[in-house]
């Protein structure tokens, strides 16, 4: 099978492929036939939150995805649905909120994650049915015992259901000897140590008793806000414990790293969980230290300290062993997701982000529909004058362009809607994704250009109609790959820089000079190859767009076999003019020997003659 058709049959299946999957998605899987709008087009709110650190080092992109998800947290919590929180050009963390954004999401969005380390004074039901809380300095209540009793056992193969039920352990390997001095952190600044139950004051109690965590939204604001000497009531993410906690001991900003390593048998055998390791910075190693220690030798109210990160209890392990170092492990039989996300979590403490409003819009469903319709309004206008200018340039070959502009027009549309319905990309057609569709007509159509006009130039140059084809997609095609190369660079660099709006355009203007490559190659060229072994083409007709004649063509076409076509032969017969005789076709032999009787004929006789050029006898 030739080329051309394998390049036809090839992108016959693709949108054959494309077009089933939209069709079976659609049925069984829960798809939109259509691509998803984006907010500019659907309606709704967008918020741009641009990322700075506090000590004005590089912001790295593990925490911008920490922090994305840490506002996807927010949002959801408080039952805002269907919104996209995306990272865009590294700093910037855009928000698109279906619908008006109300008060408390806007505040929400604005708050900047913070992480502490604090020591554990008790932990109770969430609805907060006033439990005992411990009443000396070494013991603990229920709810703490019940927390941490099956930290040790190892035993469970499944994640314990609350943060308490953790199991907290020295690195291996560390060296007791390396151990800082254990002093009490800030004995200048606190009256007594922040494990101490001299927090538990009437007002603290009286929180703890009154605050609900079965909604750990309604409470979390309120722990962010607090300040880092003073106890606080924090509720875990699921809602299923409540706890009473002391004054910060380590900021999250001391984390110098975590990581994910294997759990071990006192053995030293895998026991198939993972665990998270932390280490801290020089300065905050003394402090933990001297922390896990005390609550270790029963100084505190409980044995147990907890993980704060944006105002929720993440993490709160019981001490098994304490870490002179500053260097320890969690365990509580992770998987090694689960322990990803904690490491996670923690490494984002290691370098606390402020967020700043750079940019927030309203967007009207009505506006976004009446943008939609002029943007189609206007891509059709640009397709039809396309349209038009290929009919009154190139005649039938105008069947090619826009066939050509079909087949993208085509792909593009399955292309961003496969691309909408897969979650794990969860595309969106913008305006200026609108505006990048039309662009792209315009660099279609100038792909097309080039390769017809390459084509003309070797037929004015003497080619036959199909060696111009072949000769001329040569020559076409490093410039239309040199053209869309330009194109695709520019688009790869607007994307990784931009964001919002010029991000889409960046994004459509890429995928659809990729689909520019892919139409000419697979549908352009072998079609126009296949037109060109027609009459009505490979003939240059003059209606066909191919006509030597009406190209202005100069010299004799060479037609094979030493023989040539003379300008006579090529010249179009008008209807009702007489037909011009052609002239006789000549081999190479013949003009030979044409060529060399008239030149005997022009040269002088050997004997004289006279002025009439007769022979004198």
């Amino acid at each position: 099978m030739p080329l051309r058709r394998l390049a036809l049959a090839a992108l016959a299946v693709l949108i054959l492929l494309l077009g089933g999957g939209i069709a079976a998605g659609t049925k069984w899987g829960g798809w939109h036939p259509a691509p998803a709008l984006s907010l500019d087009l659907a309606g709704g709110t967008q918020v741009i939150l641009q990322a700075t650190s506090r000590d004005g080092s590089p912001i790295d992109r593990d925490a911008m995805e920490q922090a994305r998800q840490i506002i996807a947290q927010r949002v959801n919590a408080m039952g805002v649905a269907e919104t996209e929180i995306t990272v865009q050009g590294g700093t910037n963390i855009v928000i698109d909120v279906p619908g008006t954004m109300d008060q408390a999401t806007s505040e929400a969005l604005r708050q900047t994650a913070a992480m502490g380390f604090r020591p554990v004074l008790g932990v109770v039901a969430p609805e907060g049915t006033g439990e005992a809380l411990p009443s000396d300095g070494g013991g603990s209540d229920a709810g703490a015992s019940d927390a941490g009793g099956d930290a040790g056992s190892g035993e469970t193969s499944q994640p314990p259901a609350d943060p308490s039920a953790l199991q907290f352990d020295p690195l291996v390997g560390t060296d007791p000897s390396m151990a800082p001095t254990p002093t009490a952190p800030g004995q200048d600044d606190l009256p007594y140590p922040a494990w101490s139950m001299d927090w538990l004051t009437a007002e603290i109690q009286n929180e703890l008793m009154t605050v609900d965590c079965t909604d750990p939204a309604a409470q979390q604001e309120r722990v962010s806000q607090a300040a880092p000497d003073e106890p606080v009531v924090a509720c875990d993410p699921d809602g299923t414990q409540k706890f009473v906690l002391g004054p910060q001991v380590v900021a999250g900003s001391a984390v110098r790293d975590a990581s994910v390593g294997s759990d071990m048998t006192p053995t030293g055998q895998p026991t198939g969980f993972f665990v998270t390791n932390i280490r801290f910075q020089d300065a905050a190693a003394q402090s933990f230290s001297h922390m896990t220690q005390a609550l270790y030798g029963g100084e505190g109210a409980t044995t147990a300290f907890a993980i704060v990160l944006d105002g929720l209890v993440i993490s709160a392990p019981t001490v098994e062993e304490p870490s002179p170092g500053g260097e320890a492990s969690i365990s509580g039989n992770f998987t090694q997701e689960q322990a990803s996300q904690l490491a996670d979590q923690l490494r984002f403490g290691a370098l606390p982000l402020e967020f700043e409003v750079a940019s927030e819009q309203q967007i009207s469903a009505t506006l976004g529909s009446d943008q939609l319709e002029k943007g189609l309004i206007a891509g059709l206008i640009g397709l039809a004058l396309v349209v038009l200018y290929a009919i009154g340039q190139y005649r039938a070959l105008a069947v090619v362009t826009t066939g050509s502009l079909i087949v993208m027009g085509t792909l593009a549309y399955g292309i961003l809607t496969v691309l909408s319905n897969i979650p794990e990309i969860g595309y969106r057609l913008s305006l200026a994704g609108v505006v990048g569709l039309i662009v792209s007509i315009a660099f279609t159509a100038d792909s097309f250009i080039v390769y017809f006009e390459r084509v003309r130039d070797e037929i004015r140059d003497g080619r036959g109609i199909v060696s111009a084809v072949d000769h001329g997609w040569a020559r076409a095609r490093q410039t239309i790959l040199a053209s869309d190369a330009v194109n695709l660079i520019a688009a790869v660099v607007l994307y990784a820089l931009s964001t919002g709006g010029v991000r889409g355009f960046a994004f459509v203007l890429g995928v659809t000079t990729i689909l520019d490559l892919m139409v000419v190659f697979l549908f352009t060229h072998p079609l126009l190859q296949t037109l060109v072994r027609t009459r009505f083409f490979g003939k240059g007709h003059p209606m066909s767009g191919l006509d030597p004649a009406m190209l202005g063509r100069s010299v004799p076409a060479y037609a094979g076999r030493g023989r040539v076509r003379t300008l006579s032969e090529t010249r179009p017969r008008g209807r009702g003019s007489r037909a011009v005789e052609p002239e006789p076709r000549l081999t190479l032999a013949e003009r030979k020997a044409l060529r060399a009787q008239e030149s005997a004929q022009e040269d002088p006789p050997s004997r004289g003659s006279d002025p009439t050029g007769e022979e004198n006898r």
